[in-house]
């Protein structure tokens, strides 16, 4: 497995923005070198004293974590760098290789089209990505609209009226994609089964049976809270009441 190198330009500004001033970018090549020594704690405590938010360096922690047997926390910052960089493959061969070696491996719903749809276009990029993609449209249609007052009637005034129907139809969907992909970054509705198992149960109490077992690394659906229980919910649809304290949210 590979790790990643961020540039130092990029870790010293994600440094300077969070008001860190300790040489990030030493701390992570010291981290690097240490995890192709193969001392993956010494590595991981070095990654984790890194006080930025970077899709490179969650995927570092994970693969630490990985390495070190950890499955649960591995698939929490896979999970997280995920977010923060959808549709890289490389995160998601190790969510997938984490999944096919999971205790449990739960049968899931088959998706509909417009499911599976709205998942492929909110892997097309960042938010930053497919914001700038948006404001670069936005500009184009109104100067499409611009030339379009300033051009005398004729055929160029028609492919001008064209164009600008076009670019208004993409900008309306690319700001629809850049709002959808805002509300998936910032969904926290998330978690990662940190125990080795957690039963889940039929209601918020320690003393109902458990209906059946979640395992290290499962991916779940948080929903209401009760005392010292949360109810979660499977991508199977399986659901059930689990321990708040078994669980760490993406």
């Amino acid at each position: 497995m590979t790790i990643r190198f961020i540039p130092a330009a990029v870790l010293l500004l994600l440094s300077l923005a969070h008001g860190a001033w300790a040489g990030p970018a030493e701390v992570y090549n010291r981290a690097n070198a240490l995890f192709a020594k193969e001392q993956y704690a010494e590595a991981l405590k070095l990654y984790e004293s890194i006080p930025v938010q970077n899709p490179d360096l969650e995927y570092n922690i994970g693969a630490t974590y990985l390495k070190m047997g950890a499955t649960g926390k591995a698939t929490l910052h896979f999970k997280r760098a995920e977010r923060l960089r959808p549709g890289d493959e490389d995160t998601r061969a190790n969510l997938e290789l984490i999944t096919n070696t999971k205790a449990d491996r739960e049968a899931f719903q088959e998706r509909g089209i417009a499911a599976t749809l709205l998942e492929w276009l909110l892997e097309l990029g960042s938010v930053e990505k497919v914001t700038y993609i948006a404001l670069g449209l936005y500009l184009a249609s109104s100067c499409a609209a611009l030339a379009l007052i300033l051009v005398r009637p004729g055929a160029g005034r028609r492919r001008i009226a064209m164009a600008m129907t076009i670019l208004i139809a993409a900008t309306a969907f690319s700001g629809a994609l850049a709002v959808a992909r805002i509300i998936s970054f910032e969904d926290r509705s998330h978690a990662v089964v940190m125990a080795e198992e957690a039963p889940a149960r039929p209601d918020p109490s320690a003393h109902a049976d458990p209906v059946f077992t979640l395992h290290e690394a499962t991916v779940v659906r948080l929903g209401r809270v009760e005392g010292n229980y949360i109810f979660v919910t499977l991508a199977s649809g399986h659901s059930g009441w689990v321990d708040r304290g078994s669980l760490e949210r993406i």
